[in-house]
């Protein structure tokens, strides 16, 4: 029999500076206001999966965005400890994080290897440092590099 398989999208609406050309509901927030949300995503996770109590596997886990990576690290891991409590997760399951130059860090990689992602998805929307500024973007085609290493 086969098992039918699902993905799992988490919203996180947070960024350090809204882009010119973003249509996404994103925007910037303080660090209280981020811990909120999480914890309600993490309440709504929960009753959603008792809910609906899934008989799918769980193949695909994608954070974006807004940019994930502006989180304190801590809770992508909490967030994915609460998929794998409540949800089936293959073993060979994707696990991406969106990232953003100049908002990751060596410890939000150890963190986020930690907690099982496999993927990083990093933003670079240009190579031209002009057309960055113009984008409304944070970094630069260095702070990408930097990131990309």
């Amino acid at each position: 029999m086969n098992q039918m398989q699902m993905g799992i999208y988490v919203h996180i609406p947070f960024c350090a500076r809204k882009c010119e050309y973003c249509d996404f509901l994103s925007g910037p927030a303080p660090r209280r206001e981020q811990d909120s949300y999480m914890k309600g995503l993490i309440r709504e996770i929960q009753r959603t999966a008792d809910a609906i109590r899934p008989q799918e596997t769980v193949q695909s886990v994608f954070f974006g965005g807004g940019t994930p990576s502006l989180l304190e690290p801590h809770w992508i891991a909490d967030v994915l400890d609460v998929i794998r409590e409540h949800f089936t997760l293959s073993g060979e399951a994707e696990i991406t994080v969106e990232c953003n130059p100049g908002t990751l860090t060596r410890e939000k990689m150890d963190v986020y290897q930690n907690a099982g992602v496999n993927r990083i998805s990093l933003g670079l929307q240009s190579a031209h440092d002009q057309e960055l500024r113009l984008l409304g973007r944070i970094h630069t085609w260095d702070c990408f590099r930097k990131s990309y290493e």
